[in-house]
C-alpha cells in the first residue's frame, strides 16, 4: 500500500513537471513568433520605427575547357533591397517606403570580337526603383478614418542599351562584334511621379484602403534623346515629326488598397493594388500597379520569398515576349508587365 502511494506521488509530479515544461516551452514559441512578427512588419507606436532588408538572387557556373556541345561560365546576379521607416507622433502618422529590384546576367567569357577590349557583356533583365511616402492624420483617436497625402516616384537606377538585332537590354553600349547598342533608359529618364490628396481608411493593422478623388501624376523624361525614341509615353511636339515632349501632366482618380498579414507566425502576404484614371485622356483606360509578397520565415531574420508584380500603363510601349522570336521579343506594343523573383532575404527591424 505504502509502495502505490509513492507511485501515485512519483507520476503526479511527472505530471506536473510535464505540464510546466509545456506551458514553457508554448510561451518560448510566443514569444519566438512575436519576435518573428516584429521583424516582418514595422510596429506602430511612437516615434521613429525602421526596418531594412535586403533579398538575394545568384547564380553562378565556371565552366573551364567545357567538351564541345557542354555549354559556357555563367554568371546571374539579382536582388531586391527594401527600406521602410515609419513616424507616428499622436494622431499623425509619417510612412516611407523604398524598394529597389534589379537582376543581370552575363554568359561565356573572354573578348566579345577580335582586337576589342570588350568582354563579354552583362544582359539586363530587371531594373526598377520604387519610392512612396504617405502622410497620415487620424480625424479622431481611434478612428479607423484619416486625411491623407499618397506621394510616389518609379524610375529605375541604371542605364539600359538596347541591341537592335537581338531586341536584348545591356549595361553599357556596345559597337563591335556582334553587338550594336543604344540608349533607351536611365535615372530619371523615364520616371512617373503622383501625388494625390485624399482619405485613408485603415482598420487594424492588416488593411488600407486610400482614395483621392483627383490626384496629379507627371511623367517626365530628363533625357531628350530618349525622349525622342516615343516609347515612354510622351507625345510629338506641336510641329515636329521626331520631336517628343519631355513631359506629360495627368489628372485624375487614383485609389490604392493593401493587404498584409503574417498566418502561422511563418508566413506572410503582402499585396498592394493601384489604380489610375487620368481625366484629361482616356479615363477608360486605367493604369494599373499591383505589388506582391509571400514570405517564408527560415529563422530569425533569414527569410524565403516571392515577389510577383503587374504593371500596365495605356500610354507606354511594351517589349512583346515570344518564344519563338529572336532574343523572345516580338515588337512592342501595349501589354501587361509581369515579375516575378524568388530571393532569400536577410530582414532587420531598429
Amino acid at each position: 500500500m505504502k509502495t502505490l502511494h509513492i507511485l501515485i506521488g512519483f507520476f503526479s509530479i511527472l505530471q506536473v513537471i510535464s505540464a510546466q515544461t509545456d506551458e514553457q516551452r508554448a510561451a518560448q514559441e510566443k514569444e519566438r513568433m512575436d519576435k518573428m512578427s516584429k521583424e516582418m512588419n514595422l510596429e506602430v507606436k511612437e516615434g521613429w520605427q525602421t526596418q531594412a532588408g535586403i533579398g538575394l538572387d545568384l547564380g553562378q557556373l565556371l565552366n573551364i575547357n567545357p567538351y564541345l556541345g557542354a555549354g559556357n561560365s555563367r554568371l546571374g546576379l539579382g536582388g531586391a533591397i527594401n527600406y521602410k521607416a515609419l513616424y507616428k507622433k499622436g494622431l499623425f502618422q509619417w510612412k516611407n517606403e523604398l524598394l529597389f529590384n534589379f537582376s543581370a546576367e552575363k554568359t561565356g567569357s573572354g573578348k566579345i570580337a577580335s582586337g576589342s577590349d570588350e568582354t563579354q557583356p552583362f544582359r539586363k533583365a530587371l531594373d526598377l526603383l520604387n519610392l512612396n511616402v504617405n502622410l497620415a492624420l487620424q480625424t479622431k483617436e481611434s478612428s479607423t478614418w484619416s486625411y491623407a497625402l499618397d506621394l510616389g516616384l518609379r524610375s529605375q537606377l541604371l542605364n539600359s542599351y538596347l541591341d537592335s538585332a537581338s531586341q536584348l537590354v545591356y549595361l553599357k553600349e556596345l559597337h563591335a562584334g556582334p553587338y550594336n547598342t543604344h540608349l533607351v533608359s536611365k535615372l530619371f529618364s523615364p520616371a512617373l511621379v503622383t501625388m494625390a490628396p485624399g482619405i485613408q481608411y485603415k482598420k487594424g493593422s492588416d488593411w488600407q484602403i486610400f482614395f483621392a478623388p483627383a490626384g496629379g501624376q507627371i511623367l517626365f523624361i530628363a533625357d531628350q534623346e530618349i525622349a525622342n525614341l516615343g516609347v515612354h509615353g510622351t507625345k510629338l511636339k506641336d510641329g515636329s515629326n521626331t520631336e517628343y515632349e519631355t513631359t506629360k501632366f495627368a489628372l485624375g482618380a487614383f485609389l490604392k488598397a493593401g493587404y498584409t498579414h503574417q498566418y502561422f507566425g511563418k508566413f506572410h502576404v503582402g499585396s498592394e493594388l493601384s489604380l489610375f484614371s487620368d481625366y484629361l485622356d482616356e479615363p477608360q483606360n486605367i493604369d494599373v500597379t499591383w505589388m506582391n509578397q509571400f514570405t517564408v520565415v527560415l529563422f530569425k531574420g533569414f527569410n524565403i520569398g516571392l515577389r510577383a508584380d503587374l504593371y500596365y500603363d495605356h500610354d507606354k510601349t511594351n517589349y512583346i515576349s515570344d518564344s519563338d522570336f529572336v532574343g523572345g521579343v516580338n515588337g512592342t506594343g501595349r501589354r501587361i508587365n509581369v515579375i516575378e523573383q524568388i530571393l532569400v532575404s536577410y530582414t532587420k527591424s531598429f
